[in-house]
């Protein structure tokens, strides 16, 4: 009873602290970002148009496309709780920590008895192919920074850009966010450390411990 008590008390703290953490990202976008776009659109970077774009502006801009693929793989084959976690990764894609931050703070309460979703989906997300396919994609990504990134650009455009400067906050939230997922979803994993890797670690834990299941 104490111990339930205990845990209760924990998960409590837990959710408070996605809700602020959520709520100061929307305070920030809002109040605190830079107003103007400091030469940086969201329309051009999506389409493309990557000219005369620092490498490491780029390399957190398309990871906030492959942060939704880890958390699929994550959430989905252990959506279980209250609230269906497939709307907030899906959201994910357009806005990030945003749509997922809500679902950390308030979604996993309580568990249900079945997870939801197709079981070849589930099988998908867990298939070695699909694994090396979202960690070839987030290296990829990581090894196109080595072109020559200038981290005095970075820090110009942070100040300057309302997409750099909420995109960069955005980024460190979903990696802190993988990070939790993967210690509270896969508890019983090893080399759950390797999540700490921005974007691809929680994907190497999955894929470790699938190599380490096939050879028993």
């Amino acid at each position: 009873m104490r111990y339930d008590k205990e845990k209760s008390r924990k998960n409590g703290v837990t959710r408070m602290a996605f809700l602020a953490i959520w709520l100061l990202m929307i305070a920030y976008a809002v109040f605190f970002a830079p107003s103007g776009s400091g030469g940086y659109e969201f329309g051009p970077l999506l389409m493309g148009e990557w000219e005369g774009i620092d490498p490491l502006i780029l390399a957190v801009f398309n990871s906030l496309g492959i942060f939704p693929l880890v958390f699929l793989t994550l959430l989905l084959p252990n959506d279980r709780f209250s609230w269906p976690a497939w709307p907030f990764v899906f959201a994910s894609f357009g806005v990030g920590a945003f749509s997922l931050l809500p679902y950390f703070a308030f979604g996993g309460k309580p568990p249900e008895k079945q997870r939801r979703g197709p079981n070849w989906l589930h099988r998908i997300l867990r298939s070695k192919a699909w694994l090396i396919f979202v960690a070839a994609i987030s290296t990829i990504n990581f090894l196109t920074v080595f072109r020559g990134f200038s981290p005095q650009a970075y820090v110009e455009a942070f100040q300057t850009s309302s997409l750099v400067s909420v995109m960069t906050i955005d980024w460190f939230v979903l990696w802190g966010l993988s990070v939790y997922a993967t210690y509270r979803f896969l508890p019983e994993t090893r080399f759950k450390q390797l999540a700490l890797l921005p974007v691809v670690g929680p994907v190497l834990v999955l894929l470790f411990n699938r190599n380490a299941k096939e050879e028993q």
